[in-house]
């Protein structure tokens, strides 16, 4: 399935180096809000759109926006209605529309307050192609004087653009693998406690990061038009991220100027400690807009764009190049006490898994210690994945 930058959109300010101010802004004002995000590229589809409404920043909450019909077109007449999968979820068929470099697409929403909106004509841009993905490890100096930084700063380079009017966006999606520490030994399951067959079946799992944020960049400013050494995402030894292995999926996006004005201004906001601080706050709006009402203008995007794709893996940094932070499970008398008390659990608990010490006593630990799936991960190994 197409990837889709997920855009939380509610408010938006604009941090100027002079004369900045704090700015406290009505946040009902920007409440139930449309907001449309999705895209169209040259990859095989389904694409997803997705429709829901605005929150305010100091109540963030989820909110779709069901039984709109979503329809995409293109400049030769070639038009797929979009299925409604869940609520606010708009999905292509797989067997449907496509991207074609050269061809245009808009898109076109009937809400069911009768209003409709649409999106000027964009071109399917040919992607860049990317040249090259890597990371090096890097340190920073914190605050803390006694807490140095480590991590893995990822970088883009690209191919040399045949003209310098090219403009770019980058997507990261970070997926790691990461393991719990201990080994299960039993299970305590219906008021039973029998050894567990596979004691390492829970203790690898793989977790994706879909949030790592955009970068964008207009090649007019590069002479000759190629980027090298565009610094990405920064994985820090803080979590279990690059505790074992990491993989990231960049995706790179050629654009019209339009989208890119957007996403360039999109990621130029900004917030301070909490406050809010702009010399004037606007909203980034976006380049769909409501048939009857030029004025009413949603935010998000709908993006046209093509998209070039480059995966790396990286290991665990050796430890004489780095330090790690995350905290590590140790056994305590406490985890020992609980598994005297195993038996005065309840149905809501089970399975509860047992470890054992170099002495062999039982303990029963925080969950989270024996089971990865406690962390968020899964334990399927990605289609992707690549084992070192």
């Amino acid at each position: 399935m197409t990837k889709y930058l997920k855009i939380t959109l509610v408010i938006f300010t604009v941090v100027i180096q002079s004369c900045v101010e704090e700015y406290f802004p009505d946040i009902k004002d920007y409440e139930n809000m449309l907001v449309v995000d999705g895209m169209i590229t040259n990859k095989l589809p389904p694409y997803t759109i997705t429709l829901s409404l605005s929150s305010p920043v100091n109540k963030p909450a989820l909110k779709p926006l069901a039984n709109a019909r979503i329809v995409v077109s293109d400049n030769l007449g070639n038009e797929e209605v979009f299925q409604e999968v869940q609520p606010g979820n708009y999905v292509s068929s797989p067997d449907g529309l496509q991207g074609v470099i050269g061809r245009k697409y808009k898109i076109t929403i009937n809400t069911t307050d009768g209003n409709e909106y649409e999106s000027a004509w964009q071109e399917l841009k040919a992607p860049l192609g990317i040249n090259n993905v890597y990371a090096e490890i890097e340190s920073r100096v914190t605050e803390d004087e006694y807490h140095t930084l480590y991590g893995y700063q990822f970088y883009v380079d690209t191919e040399t653009a045949q003209a310098d009017s090219v403009y770019l966006m980058w997507l990261a999606k970070g997926t790691y693998e990461y393991h719990s520490d201990f080994l299960i030994r039993y299970i305590y399951d219906d008021r039973k406690l029998t050894p567990f067959p596979k004691p390492d079946s829970l203790r690898t799992c793989y977790h994706t990061d879909y949030n790592n944020g955009f970068f964008t960049a207009n090649l007019s400013r590069f002479s000759p038009p190629v980027v090298t050494r565009f610094p990405l995402n920064y994985v820090t030894t803080d979590t279990r991220k690059i505790s074992v292995r990491y993989s990231l999926l960049v995706e790179q996006y050629t654009m019209d100027v339009e989208a890119f004005a957007f996403y360039n201004q999109l990621s130029e906001v900004n917030t301070e400690q909490g406050v809010l601080y702009a010399q004037q706050p606007y909203q980034i709006k976006g380049n769909v807009h409501n048939v009857d009402n030029g004025e009413d203008v949603l935010l998000g995007y709908f993006l046209v764009a093509g998209v070039s794709e480059k995966r790396i893996f990286v290991n665990r940094p050796f430890s004489n190049e780095v330090e790690f932070y995350y905290g590590v499970c140790e056994l305590d008398d406490g985890d020992y006490e609980a598994y005297g008390y195993i038996r005065w659990t309840g149905p809501a608990v089970w399975p509860l898994y047992v470890t054992t010490d170099v002495n062999h006593r039982r303990a029963l630990p925080d969950q989270r210690c024996v089971d990865c799936r406690q962390k968020g991960g899964t334990i399927e190994k990605p289609d992707f994945w690549v084992d070192d």
